[in-house]
């Protein structure tokens, strides 16, 4: 069995540089401008059988904003699932992504009072080819 963490953190990224405007980064940067998108954490759990390896995947996006309020962030949110709603992710000739969604969405508030940071986390059932 294989971990498709790469071939998803390639398609993930692939796709949030095409269909959005926004800056994507595989760690949290310093002095950068606001908005931003960065890829996050990632669960996962095999779910292999004797027929077909396959992985459960929750890949976590951040989104940080310092717009005043929810919109940019809404905005930034809603293109995002846009761009990975839109068609399958490529994942390469290994694995290919049985089922892709939206798990669930957070909008804080962070500490300093004006950083608004969404969380998204998305559901993938992957199958190695």
């Amino acid at each position: 069995m294989k971990l498709p963490i790469l071939a998803l953190h390639r398609a993930e990224i692939t796709r949030l540089e095409a269909l959005t405007p926004y800056a994507v980064y595989d760690d949290n940067p310093e002095n950068v401008p606001y908005p931003y998108i960065v890829l996050g954490e990632v669960i996962f759990t095999d779910w292999s059988d004797k027929l077909a390896d396959g992985t459960e995947v929750y890949p976590t996006i951040h989104i940080w904003s310092q717009y005043p309020g929810r919109k940019e962030a809404a905005e930034m949110a809603d293109a995002i699932l846009q761009a990975f709603s839109s068609s399958p992710l490529d994942l390469g000739s290994n694995f290919r992504a049985a089922l892709d969604r939206l798990d669930n969405f957070n909008l804080l508030v962070d500490l300093d009072g004006k950083t608004r940071h969404g969380i998204m986390r998305f559901k993938y059932l992957i199958e190695e080819l």
